[in-house]
């Protein structure tokens, strides 16, 4: 299989694996192998998402896509709705036996769908969806992309912005249009360049720590709270003593925080780092842990203890992707064992998934 791009200048992560991740960042673990075919048969992010939005969108079509009630605003005979006097009296239509009215209609017009469709027509011109253009694959992908934009019709196509995506609302019943407007916002968020070759898509979104650096915080995050269904699973705030401090003093939380279920007093706090080199140069060259982020796991751990017993004994984990080494080094600091690991991306997933369960089980007792 063809792979996306590369993490910290190294081997590539494969499509399949970035797909995956999205989808327990986006909190769509379940769906994970819906796709499956879409992933094994797309050499490019761009193409996958591309393939996946046109299925989410056919299942859209299929059930009629949502509508909701908005304000028109019309001069019509008769009374419908509200009566703008104003508008009325400025433009004479009393006189004409016409009133101008303001009344909800029930629409398809909605923000929502001006999104997919205005995501699907820039896709079909969008001219990495597959390594080769001349590509059978593609030109039916680009021709399904454009039967799709034709079939939203009563949909204005009008450009998109980020202030778009920040005023959607999806209520419970709104599940099938989350991950086709999840691809148009990652989608938009890149950019979607066009004006040079290559997958710049993925290579915009791995090349972006800031960004990649949240997406695999989520990931890793849902992943536990996913498969470790007893245990609870989340960020948490914590505070830096009982007494009171400078109101300056930044603010401590954890990217994800395990605790067993009682009457277990395990506790796990985990750093994910989301970098291109897992460990620094110290001052002759020599290989060392990064001790930023050692020290601010440190922190988190040593500042807790007065809270009792579990957290007199909590565990830590500073988590990196591979990139140049793998990693798997425990130590032990004032009571605390603290690993420092890498998860390789590149691998198939059943085995990214078997290394993240492992990362987090007991330490076996010292015979």
């Amino acid at each position: 299989m063809n792979v996306a791009s590369t993490v910290g200048g190294q081997a590539s992560i494969p499509v399949r694996n970035i797909w995956h991740l999205l989808l327990y960042a986006w909190d769509f673990a379940d769906w994970k192998g819906r796709w499956s075919a879409e992933a094994e048969a797309s050499p490019t992010l761009l193409a996958l998402f591309a393939r996946v939005l046109a299925a989410t969108v056919r299942d859209l079509l299929r059930t009629q896509l949502a509508r909701t009630f908005l304000t028109r605003r019309e001069t019509i005979r008769g009374i419908r709705g509200r009566i703008e006097l104003g508008a009325s009296l400025r433009r004479l239509d009393l006189q004409a036996g016409r009133v101008h009215c303001a009344f909800a209609q029930l629409e398809v017009d909605t923000p929502r769908n001006r999104i997919l469709k205005a995501t699907l027509a820039r896709l079909s011109t969008d001219s990495r969806l597959e390594p080769a253009a001349t590509s059978d694959h593609v030109s039916e992908l680009r021709a399904e992309l454009r039967k799709l934009v034709r079939a939203f019709e009563g949909v204005k196509l009008v450009p998109i912005s980020t202030a778009d995506f920040g005023r959607l609302q999806l209520g419970r019943n709104d599940r099938s249009y989350a991950v086709p407007l999840a691809i148009c916002q990652l989608l938009h968020q890149l950019q979607m360049p066009t004006e040079h070759t290559g997958d710049h898509a993925i290579v915009a979104l791995l090349t972006d720590e800031m960004r990649m650096s949240t997406i695999y915080e989520t990931f890793v995050r849902n992943f536990y709270r996913v498969h470790l269904p007893e245990h609870a699973v989340r960020s948490e705030k914590l505070k830096w003593s009982d007494e009171p401090l400078s109101p300056f003093m930044p603010e401590m939380r954890t990217d994800i925080t395990i605790t067993a279920p009682a009457p277990h007093t395990r506790r796990v706090v985990i750093d994910t780092k989301f970098s291109s080199t897992t460990l620094a140069k110290g001052r002759h060259g020599s290989a060392k842990f990064k001790s930023g982020n050692l020290y601010q796991l440190y922190t988190y751990l040593r500042t807790q203890e007065h809270r009792g017993e579990a957290f007199r004994s909590a565990e830590g984990l500073l988590l990196y992707p591979t990139t140049t080494i793998e990693l798997n080094e425990t130590i032990v600091l004032q009571g605390h064992r603290i690993q420092l690991a890498t998860v390789d991306l590149r691998q198939p997933w059943q085995d990214i998934e078997a290394r993240l369960l492992t990362l987090v089980q007991p330490a076996k007792p010292a015979a």
